[in-house]
């Protein structure tokens, strides 16, 4: 049976897969540099512009991340 975390990167590294990743790599960019202040009315339009509730997508994230 195949270990998940070696599908990432060779040693189990999930960040690996994800510094791959062209919007992982454009989400680097736009957070670069900025304040949580800013960084939240970032996410806040980014819902906005794609009618998702920012509340209840935190929540969601909360519960995947046990945060």
């Amino acid at each position: 049976m195949i270990n998940p975390m070696q599908m990432f990167n060779g040693n189990g590294n999930p960040l690996g897969l994800m510094q791959n990743n062209p919007l992982f790599q454009r989400a680097q960019q736009m957070a670069a540099g900025k304040t949580p202040e800013e960084l939240q009315q970032i996410a806040k339009n980014l819902c906005q512009q794609r009618g998702i509730n920012m509340d209840e997508a935190y929540q969601q994230f909360k519960q995947m991340f046990g945060r």
